[in-house]
């Protein structure tokens, strides 16, 4: 059976596996990946298409989307200015400061895991964790 959906943005490195005869093969997000036409690349990783774990297979990744957020551009725009140096600084010993900010501006994605612990932050101060987020986006969870 012929794979047909198409996955954008399939990250250069990312382990491809073409091992049509594995069981979860159609719904293997490394296999949808195989198949996709990639004339763009020289060289690919892939797993050894002799390993046949069937069920079990270690390399195994659901064809799942995630709900990312992006940019925190008005988040601190019901805050007191009394808690913004500390939330801030909660942010800062999570995220780099230069990943705190490429993430408040939009510029990468923040995973489920982190708008949990951007959430948390803004609970923890007493405020509504409504609204913190500019938009969010489905996508692929590699």
């Amino acid at each position: 059976m012929k794979t047909s959906k198409k996955i954008p943005n399939i990250p250069k490195e990312y382990l491809r596996c073409f091992n049509d005869s594995c069981v979860r093969a159609e719904s293997c997000l490394r296999h949808i990946a195989a198949k996709q036409e990639n004339t763009t690349e020289e060289t690919l990783s892939v797993v050894n298409p002799a390993l046949n774990s069937g069920t079990s297979c270690k390399f195994f990744r659901p064809d799942t989307t995630v709900r990312m957020a992006y940019g925190m551009q008005h988040s601190f725009d019901k805050v007191l200015a009394k808690d913004i140096a500390a939330m801030r600084k909660a942010f800062l010993r999570q995220f780099s400061n230069s990943s705190y900010y490429r993430r408040r501006n939009g510029q990468i994605p923040i995973s489920p895991e982190e708008q949990e612990f951007i959430c948390g932050v803004f609970r923890s101060f007493g405020y509504s964790d409504e609204n913190i987020f500019d938009r969010y986006e489905e996508e692929t969870a590699w």
